[in-house]
């Protein structure tokens, strides 16, 4: 048997209102505007409902916030005094490092001098370094100043006294050298 093919037939005439725009209006909103209608409504639901999970999400983090802020305050102190410690440690290795520096210089000091001479005093200070003492002859006092002048970064050398003492039996000195990048 075949397929037999309906044929639908509306004997019923159409509205002229149907046709019209405001009626064609009237059948879209009925429609298409329910959906936007109960979406638009979804959607202020969930907005709603939402509002909750945010505030407890920001109590929370409030919450967190504080307890951080109490830690931190927990420990201005311990810094602050860190702080203060690192400051001595600063100046305790500026003071070591000159100190270090003296010593390598009092060492080759020592090396240069000749072996009839012998120091009573030397100061360093920034810019220069002064040494007093006795040589035991001049011949020691020449060689003496002459270590002074070739001694590493001396810019000038000022003889501040010489003076010969019997009661120890040799030329009493003092010597003043300025220190710079350059020998003249």
């Amino acid at each position: 048997m075949s397929a037999r093919k309906f044929i639908k037939v509306n004997l019923l005439p159409k509205d002229a209102f149907e046709i019209s725009f405001l009626g064609q209006f009237l059948k879209w909103s009925l429609t298409a505007g329910r959906v936007m209608v109960v979406l638009t409504e979804f959607v202020v639901i969930l907005a709603f409902s939402s509002r909750f999970w945010f505030d407890k999400k920001l109590n929370d983090l409030r919450e967190t916030n504080g307890y951080k802020q109490t830690t931190i305050q927990s420990y201005v102190a311990t810094e602050e005094e860190m702080r203060l410690i690192l400051a001595r440690q600063t100046v305790v290795e500026s003071f070591l490092d000159n100190r270090l520096q003296i010593s390598n210089g009092l060492d080759k000091l020592k090396l240069s001098l000749p072996s009839g001479a012998v120091l009573d005093q030397v100061n360093f200070v920034p810019g220069r370094v002064s040494i007093a003492g006795i040589a035991g002859s001049e011949q020691a006092l020449i060689q003496t100043i002459n270590a002074m002048k070739f001694y590493p970064n001396i810019k000038k050398v000022d003889i501040k006294r010489i003076e010969f003492n019997q009661k120890k039996g040799g030329v009493v000195f003092e010597i003043i050298s300025h220190l710079g990048e350059d020998k003249k």
